[in-house]
């Protein structure tokens, strides 16, 4: 690492060791994810110390000067390990109002305190902020985001220098990430999920649009109800009333997603892990007026067992395959600069 050295990284590391986990999280399925991230907190340390590098690559800003904000923090590691590393200014920003306390709590035990948290979506982003930040990054979450079209409408608004980086495992190029993700977009729109100790049941998402259709609709003739519930995938509920008020007054139904398993959770609106492809996200990032630059990850080499010298050697085929390693990357880095 040539900004954030490994020395960062092994002593925020020392400073996960032991913490009280059942603590820090309000409920089972945050603490069950904490737990992950800090078993295997060497693995996603380096992550987002390649973030944090890259971000000092592009940006024209020194370490302290620069004011960033982690986008769906969730636990708030990212962040919290950016502000340790000697950023200016840190924001941890989640939709999630649970996700925002445990952010707090972690930060409170660690004793490393961020500039601001702030808890909404985009447009609550905009609005809690007291100045332009410099940079926009996050791990795991541009995949999920309902409505991309706002969210970089209202990035392109924040700063004219604007730095963006995200990390998404929903590697599009590599084909057996690609297969995997699929079946879990599958099983999302047509089983669902039982009750387990880290979640509630969570019906198909194809049942919760019906209920949501049948209800809107003044004459839920069955046909209409079966043509709505296909063509509203990728729709969250008001969107999908929305459609139905539309289609009994126009007889127009709405498009679908044109990827064949993509879809949404009707009610919160998030993404069961979108694909896109390479050259999707480049149009997207250039109707907003960034260019972007796409590298690839790296799997957890980290592990002292079989599975960690299989990796090494996975990461090596990758740094010496250039643009092709992207179709054995376990996850792509995009960076967005403003042109």
């Amino acid at each position: 690492m040539n900004d954030i050295a490994h020395c960062y990284i092994n002593k925020f590391s020392a400073l996960l060791k032991n913490l009280p986990i059942k603590e820090l999280s309000p409920n089972s399925y945050l603490e069950a994810y904490l737990e992950h991230l800090i078993v295997n907190n060497q693995f996603f340390l380096h992550i987002y110390a390649s973030v944090l590098n890259e971000l000092l690559h592009k940006s024209d800003k020194s370490k302290e000067q620069i004011t960033l904000v982690d986008y769906g923090a969730g636990n708030g590691l990212l962040g919290l390990f950016a502000k340790y590393c000697g950023f200016g200014k840190v924001i941890l920003s989640d939709i999630s109002p649970a996700r925002c306390q445990s952010q707090k709590m972690l930060s409170e035990k660690i004793s490393i305190y961020p500039d601001d948290i702030i808890c909404g979506d985009v447009d609550s982003l905009e609005e809690g902020l007291a100045a332009s930040p410099d940079a926009i990054i996050g791990t795991d979450v541009i995949e999920h985001i309902y409505d991309l079209d706002l969210f970089f409408s209202t990035l392109q608004r924040l700063n004219k220098t604007l730095v963006i980086i995200f990390t998404t495992a929903s590697n599009e190029k590599n084909w057996l990430k690609k297969k995997w993700l699929m079946r879990l977009q599958k099983k999302d729109e047509w089983e669902g999920w039982k009750k387990n100790e880290y979640s509630q049941a969570i019906p198909p998402f194809r049942e919760t649009r019906e209920a949501i259709i049948r209800e809107a609709l003044q004459c839920p003739e069955l046909a209409s109800v079966e043509a709505l519930v296909t063509g509203t995938r990728g729709l969250r509920k008001v969107d999908i009333i929305c459609a139905c008020k539309i289609y009994e007054q126009k007889n127009i139904l709405p498009v679908q997603p044109r990827h064949p398993t993509n879809t949404c959770d009707p009610i919160t609106g998030s993404w069961t892990e979108r694909l896109l492809a390479h050259n999707e996200y480049r149009n997207l990032y250039e109707k907003y007026g960034f260019s972007l630059d796409i590298k690839n990850g790296f799997y957890n080499e980290y592990q002292k067992n079989l599975k960690g010298f299989i990796f090494q050697c996975m990461n090596t085929l990758i740094r010496h395959a250039g643009k092709a390693g992207s179709f054995f990357s376990p996850y792509i880095m995009l960076t967005g600069l403003r042109k």
